[in-house]
C-alpha cells in the first residue's frame, strides 16, 4: 500500500524543505525532543498506551496507520530508525546499503507494549547518534539509496528524514492520544 500519489510528491518537497531548514548537527537533538513528546503521550495514558484508536488519515500516512495505539507509533518509528541508521552509516562508509526499504516490513505489532516499544525507540536513537557521529562523511557521501516512495535519496536526505518521518508520526501519535482521552 502506498500514500496518493499527490501526497507522494508534495512530501519530496517538503523532505527537501526541512532538510534545507535544518542542518544534520540538529538531527538527533530533535530526534530526541520527539522522542519525549511521543513518551509525554504515552505516560500520559498509562495502561491504555497498548490501546488502538482509530483516527482519520493525516497526509503522509497509510490507510493501514489510522488504528493504531501509541505503542505501535513507537514501535514503528524504532523499526524505521534502526535501518535508516544501517543506511546512513553505509551511504557514509561509501557501501551500498544491503537493507532493502520495503513499507510492509515496517508495520507495528497491533499487540505492541508500550514500555518495550519505548526502549526499542531509544535504541534505535542510539543506532542513529552512532550514525550520524561522521557529519563530514554522510555529507561528501556520493551513493544514495532508494525509498519505495521517494526514489534515490542522497545520505544527507536520509539523515534527515527519521525527525520529518517521526514529526508525522508525532501527529498521529496526538490524535490517538486524543482519542484515548474522549473514548
Amino acid at each position: 500500500m502506498s500514500i496518493p500519489t499527490p501526497e507522494r510528491l508534495v512530501a519530496k518537497l517538503l523532505i527537501a524543505r526541512w532538510k534545507h531548514k535544518r542542518p544534520l548537527a540538529q538531527t538527533i537533538p530533535l530526534a530526541r525532543r520527539q522522542r519525549d513528546d511521543l513518551a509525554a503521550l504515552i505516560d500520559a495514558a498509562g495502561a491504555a498506551a497498548s490501546t488502538r484508536v482509530q483516527i482519520r488519515r493525516l497526509p503522509g500516512l497509510e490507510v493501514s496507520s489510522t488504528n493504531h495505539s501509541l505503542a505501535m507509533v513507537a514501535q514503528h518509528l524504532a523499526m524505521t530508525n534502526r535501518d535508516m541508521a544501517t543506511i546512513i552509516a553505509s551511504l557514509a562508509a561509501a557501501k551500498p546499503p544491503t537493507i532493502d526499504v520495503v513499507i510492509a516490513n515496517y508495520k507495528p505489532s497491533p499487540d505492541a507494549d508500550a514500555a518495550a516499544s519505548m526502549a526499542e525507540l531509544d535504541a534505535s536513537l542510539e543506532a542513529l547518534t552512532d550514525a550520524l557521529a561522521d557529519l563530514p562523511a554522510i555529507e561528501g557521501a556520493t551513493l544514495t539509496h532508494p525509498h519505495p516512495w521517494f526514489g534515490p535519496l542522497s545520505a544527507t536526505t536520509w539523515a534527515v528524514f527519521p525527525t520529518f518521518h517521526q514529526q508525522l508520526h508525532l501527529k498521529q501519535a496526538a490524535l490517538v492520544s486524543r482519542g484515548l482521552a474522549h473514548g
